[in-house]
């Protein structure tokens, strides 16, 4: 039966569940050949299936469409959406959202999914979810992945839908950054105040009064980066109009360090570059150019390539994937401690495993990390120069959420090798405190600077 566009109406539920996305090219198929299927309303004339072609043919200016009429529980009606609309062409959020509405009418009809089991399935394994993948026309793994990820990273499945990223890419992503999350809740918090071998002062670092001259042995810090995120309200150092200011501010913000680094201590410098308006701008080389004229001696370029870079959306360039850490020293006879064994001759230097032992303190077990007795090389982590790992978890037990932070595990090999047990080390730009951290675990002392408490 025919009824008149003026008097049927969107049920209220379905924007809860699908979207009424890509509507030009329904509505030119609409105008070609018509529509095939009637629209499904319930008995006060909502719609339960079709919201996009009555969406369309109201743009087109229709008077009345063809109507089929159900009647349908009220307290059922988001579950008869769902079974109305199965040969919809849904996104990934669309799927999970009809997940969320059949599990809960399972839940409220307990009884129901024992009678399906026994009924259609007789695998002895046969369990919710694969019955709900069943009713949802995917594979009940592919669901458990999909579930997986809306439960710790919700913004990936728009990625999914957007096409930058594969459900399978998103599910590793999730689950190498919830190890690394364990990982590091099993770091001891500190607290600075009463930790006898660490000195902080919230304060700018571009005045480092309370050190002696050549009272430190390593320098680990990364600064702000420029003109990517706001680190203080009001601007501050990463916030300057140009890049080159940024360039000259840093340089001189550093200057203090070259005074507190004695003779044979290793200054390391992690920092990444920017892009303007499309441009790449060069700027960690630049800074390290102008470093060099303060006296600097440049040792190794060191590529930090992360394992789980953020995904970008751009179609014209490379994801960018990696970040400079600069060694940088004051004299060529500084300290440096070898820490890599011999490798035999078939041995050959592996990316870090998926899963590693990152306890420092077990030395009975062996760890890519940290040079031991049974001939386990450093190449397990550190290739040449290049240290692959991923990006530091955000959800560190701190006061607040940093934007910024590194993972330790960048920060414990140039620490075991350019210092030794009880060494002073500095972090000018100490954010979260990690340097502090792998310094506790590594027996050294630390001193920090920072503008803001994240402790």
């Amino acid at each position: 039966m025919k009824i008149s566009i003026t008097d049927i109406k969107p049920h209220p539920i379905n924007k809860k569940i699908y979207s009424l996305s890509n509507l030009d090219d329904l509505i030119k198929s609409i105008e070609d050949v018509g529509l095939l299927q009637p629209l499904i309303i319930n008995q006060f004339n909502q719609i339960i299936s079709g919201h996009r072609r009555f969406e369309c043919v109201k743009k087109l200016g229709w008077d009345e469409v063809e109507v089929e009429i159900k009647n349908v529980d009220e307290v059922e009606t988001d579950y008869y959406l769902v079974q109305y609309n199965k040969q919809r062409i849904k996104t990934i959020r669309e799927i999970l959202n009809e997940y969320d509405v059949i599990e809960k009418h399972y839940e409220n009809k307990r009884g129901k999914i024992k009678n399906v089991r026994t009924n259609n399935h007789n695998e002895p394994n046969y369990n919710k979810r694969d019955i709900i993948a069943d009713e949802l026309g995917v594979k009940s793994s592919q669901l458990g992945k999909l579930l997986f990820i809306r439960k710790h990273r919700e913004d990936y499945i728009d990625l999914i839908d957007r096409e930058i990223i594969t459900t399978h890419q998103a599910y590793i992503q999730a689950s190498r950054e919830i190890k690394e999350k364990d990982s590091i809740s099993h770091i001891p918090k500190i607290k600075s105040s009463k930790n006898e071998k660490w000195r902080v002062y919230y304060k700018s670092s571009d005045d480092l009064s309370e050190l002696k001259n050549e009272e430190i042995q390593t320098i680990f810090t990364s600064p702000p980066y420029w003109n990517k995120r706001t680190y203080l309200e009001g601007g501050g150092l990463g916030n300057e109009p140009k890049p080159y200011q940024y360039i000259e501010n840093l340089s001189n913000h550093l200057k203090e360090c070259f005074r507190v680094l004695n003779r044979k201590g290793s200054f390391f410098l992690n920092i990444g570059d920017t892009f303007l308006n499309g441009d790449l701008q060069n700027i960690p080389h630049q800074v390290v150019l102008k470093l060099k004229e303060q006296g600097w001696i440049l040792r190794n370029t060191i590529i930090w390539s992360k394992t789980n870079p953020k995904p970008s959306s751009s179609k014209t360039n490379l994801t960018p994937s990696y970040e400079y850490i600069f060694h940088l020293v004051k004299s060529k006879d500084y300290l440096y401690n070898q820490t890599l064994t011999e490798l035999s001759n078939k041995t050959k230097p592996s990316l870090p495993p998926r899963h590693r032992n990152t306890d420092l303190t077990k030395t009975s077990s062996v760890s890519p990390y940290f040079p031991n007795l049974n001939g386990k090389n450093m190449g397990d982590f550190w290739n040449e120069e290049i240290v692959r790992t991923s990006v530091a978890n955000q959800k560190l037990e701190i006061k607040g959420e940093h934007p910024a932070p590194y993972p330790k595990e960048i920060v414990i090999l140039p620490i075991l090798q350019t210092s030794n047990e009880n060494d002073l080390i500095l972090d000018p730009f100490m954010g979260s405190g990690t340097t502090g951290r792998v310094c506790d675990e590594l027996g050294r002392k630390f001193v920090g600077y920072d503008l803001k408490s994240f402790l």
